[in-house]
């Protein structure tokens, strides 16, 4: 009796402590992980110190490819940036791909041999698009910075996406401008047609131009402003993914296939899965499988910024309806420090204890960096 008893006792006991182990929510999973694998640094906009950024810097040493998921148009990840691309230098990294298309990467390499970066992108920021200028993302000094650090470190700049509607001005006049004073006096009227309607030229117009140059690389500018513009003009997610893939796999088929690459571009870009926002397979998914593919790895970041200031008011993301980012990694803001969580070992069972965006972001990445910054939307060059 006093046996059974016991043995009742004990599968009580085991039945009790499996069903408890079953019942643990996501949510509950989440909050332990977090208290246990968030680590933090300091960056004065030189150099980053502390346990986080030693953790980010490793990611060099293990990878082929290291992915910034960034959020765009921040001095001070710009100066980040700058000093990550000396770090990766240490480890073997010669590329640095970036949210340009082809030609403007050239450019930007062009820009960085040059004395005085800086003065080039504010002088481009002004000409082009109001608030925006001519090459989206690089605009200003800290922009520079990291042009002047990946030519100190001798980094080819990789352009994988679309030529920006922004930069048709610029590449139609620099097109226009290389080509013979006879020639540019025959199609002076296709020219002004041309930039009279810039953000959607005439395929008639661009095709007489293109079929008139002796010039390959000037041909196949124009030939990317018609690709372009039919993205823009269909809202085309799909050609754009497609087309970021087929030119990176253009830069990697011509290096060794062990070659190095840091990736910073918009974070729905580089997940691994279907992009955030598209629901698409995009290019981190397409480097993703081509680390599994050469038995090399790939990491990738979720870099966010809680607070932004819009129209001159302070936006909190956390309780902003139209947040862009999930809550429970806002609340890892720290005022003074970039705050790291490491996701890698956490392991969820989909209980629908969390928040959908929350499931997607741990689904797809591997850390979630938290920015101290407080980015100005309202900033205009520098």
């Amino acid at each position: 009796m006093k046996n059974a008893l016991l043995y009742i006792m004990l599968l009580t006991s085991c039945l009790s402590y499996c069903q408890t182990r079953r019942t643990v929510a996501d949510s509950v999973k989440l909050n332990s992980h977090i208290a246990v694998h968030t680590s933090y640094f300091t960056f004065n906009g030189q150099q980053p110190v502390g346990k986080g950024w030693d953790t980010l810097e490793n990611l060099f040493a293990e990878n082929q490819f290291v992915a910034w998921g960034e959020y765009h148009n921040s001095p001070l990840l710009s100066q980040l940036t700058a000093y990550a691309l000396g770090c990766a230098d240490k480890y073997g990294y010669t590329k640095w791909c970036v949210e340009t298309g082809p030609f403007t990467a050239s450019t930007l390499m062009r820009l960085a041999a040059s004395k005085n970066p800086a003065d080039s992108l504010n002088r481009l920021f002004k000409e082009g698009y109001p608030k925006i200028g001519t090459f989206p993302f690089f605009s200003n000094s800290n922009d520079a910075q990291m042009l002047l650090a990946a030519h100190k470190h001798n980094f080819t700049i990789w352009g994988i996406d679309q030529e920006f509607q922004m930069s048709f001005p610029y590449w139609l006049s620099k097109v226009y401008q290389a080509q013979s004073n006879q020639l540019k006096k025959r199609y002076q009227a296709v020219y002004d047609s041309l930039q009279a309607k810039w953000w959607y030229p005439a395929d008639k117009l661009l095709d007489s131009l293109s079929s008139a140059i002796p010039q390959k690389q000037y041909r196949s500018v124009l030939n990317a402003i018609k690709v372009s513009k039919e993205i823009y003009r269909n809202n085309d997610n799909q050609g754009r993914a497609t087309l970021m893939k087929n030119q990176f796999f253009a830069y990697y088929d011509a290096v060794p296939k062990n070659e190095k690459v840091f990736f910073k571009m918009g974070s729905n870009h580089l997940a691994r899965g279907l992009n955030l926002q598209t629901n698409l397979y995009d290019i981190g998914n397409a480097v993703y499988e081509l680390a599994q593919r050469n038995k090399t790895g790939f990491a990738n970041v979720y870099l966010m910024v809680r607070y932004t200031i819009e129209q001159g008011k302070l936006i909190d993301d956390l309780t902003n309806k139209s947040r862009e980012n999930p809550k429970v990694f806002s609340k890892l803001y720290d005022k003074d420090k970039w705050t790291l969580l490491d996701l890698r070992s956490l392991k969820l069972k989909h209980d629908d204890s969390l928040p959908r965006d929350v499931y997607q972001v741990i689904e797809k990445y591997d850390f979630v960096l938290v920015s101290p910054e407080i980015l100005n939307t309202d900033r205009e060059g520098n």
